[in-house]
């Protein structure tokens, strides 16, 4: 039986994701357009993203050391909420791309820190169960559907200059939800850790799971960073291009809602094979048929499977792959390689390429790193994961 407490840890971790990815609802479909309605150039937004993800190798992983050293890890991230929204203020003080770049990384240092810390303690409270975690999880994706969805409407009558006020308000949510937390992580020592973290870093495994992880996140770097201007090139309005970003998401909490079905059916390895396998079918559909509604609802339902499914998956790697005291550090190397590293090179060849080759095109190169990314997985990610 969960007792109270539990049960209000878990409301307020649900709460946690709810604004989080609410935040990210404001981020990926509508940050890149509002740096266009700035005047930035498709190159400027693709590297402005690309810093923007080239933060997240670097934070959580710093984050996660000085975590390990400190008996409140909690406490650091009400530091990183506070941060956070004082250095995003900043935005509207900043004019070109060398300003908006440090206010982009300044927010993101602390921004980033947050959600691999917060994935310790949830997957610490319901004691590593990938269909508890959905549960909890599931929450992130309804704020990013409700949010997607309201500023689609929105901004088909207001300018985009308001996304920065609702940004900043989300921030400060977040930042209040944090004292409604109570679990706390076990910190390591210094010795026992460091030494062990780098002798399961040079495991095969290990190295082909964060490469897996780096090029899933290098294909979604054309989805997280011209999607919207993609679909705004043929002639779709914000509010369906809201509605596509929505029904994506959607689906993800769906197969968040009813994991232990699919679960129940294949290992999680397969589904992490299948699950890459549809996440290239997904970039060629959108290379090939972007004037096809039809076609982009089926590939916007694909994201159940290139993002929720592979990143409950994941999630359970990661214990197993980093057990025990190594595990906050694990998450958070997991989180650089794929979010950080993986999304910064996203992110910046897809501004690289896009004028140059066409949006197409990007897509179908996006779609070879998924590809790629099932290879790897397929050759050499044989660790044995309960479901």
């Amino acid at each position: 039986m969960t007792s109270r407490s539990d049960s209000g840890t878990r409301h307020a971790l649900a709460t946690f994701y709810f604004l989080f990815f609410s935040l990210v609802g404001c981020i990926l479909p509508f940050w890149g357009l509002y740096l266009q309605h700035r005047g930035f150039e498709a190159e400027e937004i693709g590297a402005l993203l690309a810093g923007f993800s080239m933060i997240r190798i670097v934070a959580p992983n710093l984050w996660a050391h000085w975590a390990s050293h400190l008996d409140s890890p909690l406490k650091m991230a009400r530091l990183a909420g506070l941060m956070a929204p004082a250095l995003f203020t900043l935005i509207w003080l900043a004019d070109g791309f060398w300003q908006v770049l440090f206010v982009m990384l300044g927010y993101g240092f602390f921004w980033s820190a947050m959600l691999p810390q917060y994935e310790v303690l949830t997957m610490k409270v319901i004691e590593n169960r990938v269909e508890d975690y959905s549960q909890i999880r599931l929450w992130g994706s309804v704020g990013f559907v409700i949010t997607v969805l309201l500023l689609g409407t929105l901004f088909d009558f207001a300018p985009l200059d308001w996304l920065p006020v609702i940004m900043l308000v989300l921030m400060m949510a977040i930042l209040s939800n944090t004292y409604k937390i109570s679990v706390e992580a076990v910190p390591s020592s210094k010795s026992t850790s460091d030494k062990s973290f780098f002798s399961s870093m040079y495991s095969g495994p290990v190295i082909a799971f964060l490469l897996v992880n780096m090029l899933l996140q290098v294909s979604h770097g054309p989805l997280y960073t011209f999607y919207s201007i993609y679909l705004e090139e043929h002639d779709y309005s914000a509010s369906l291009i809201g509605v596509l970003w929505a029904l994506g998401v959607a689906a993800e909490v769906g197969l968040f809602w009813k994991i232990r079905w699919f679960l129940n059916r294949f290992s999680l390895r397969s589904w992490l094979l299948i699950s890459l396998m549809l996440t290239t079918t997904r970039w060629l559909m959108i290379a090939w048929a972007p004037d096809s509604v039809a076609v982009l609802v089926l590939a916007q339902l694909f994201h159940a499977f290139s993002f929720a499914m592979l990143h409950a998956v994941c999630i359970r790697y990661v214990p197993v792959l980093f057990p025990n005291h190594l595990q906050g550090r694990g998450q958070a190397l997991f989180s650089a390689s794929g979010f950080g590293l993986g999304g910064a090179l996203g992110a910046w060849l897809s501004g690289l390429l896009w004028e140059p080759l066409g949006g197409s095109l990007v897509f179908v190169f996006a779609a070879l790193s998924s590809l790629t990314a099932f290879v790897v997985a397929w050759k050499g990610l044989n660790v044995k994961v309960e479901n």
